[in-house]
């Protein structure tokens, strides 16, 4: 179900969002444009503190550890929203950051709250 839900919020709601907010398509790389030169070593910061909060809260916090996991992705787009707004405003890409950080928060809320309700 979970898998259906991504696929049908990646291929389906983005693309409409896209079109509804005027995002720009830059033409040159499909890979990520970082705006400062720290934001690339910030990003690898967060993935390597959730990695060692998972390994060494697990022992505390067992399954739950996970959630560092949904927290540093919510981090990185935030951050990269904000980059991006302060940058290049005028592209719109803040706002698909702004909107996947959102969702990722509410999905892993969602599996959360579900878990608990079903323990």
């Amino acid at each position: 179900m979970i898998f259906i839900i991504v696929v049908l919020y990646q291929w389906l709601f983005i693309p409409i969002l896209k079109r509804k907010v005027g995002y720009v398509r830059v033409d040159g790389t499909m890979f990520y444009q970082y705006k400062t030169k720290w934001q690339l070593p910030f990003e690898i910061a967060v993935i390597i503190a959730a990695v060692l909060c998972i390994v060494f809260f697990t022992p505390k916090l067992e399954l739950w550890s996970v959630a560092f996991v949904p927290l540093g992705f919510i981090v990185i787009l935030v951050v990269r929203g904000i980059l991006e707004k302060k940058y290049d405003a005028y592209l719109r890409h803040h706002i698909i950051s702004f909107v996947q950080a959102f969702a990722i928060m509410v999905a892993f809320v969602g599996i959360f709250i579900y878990s608990t309700l079903m323990k």
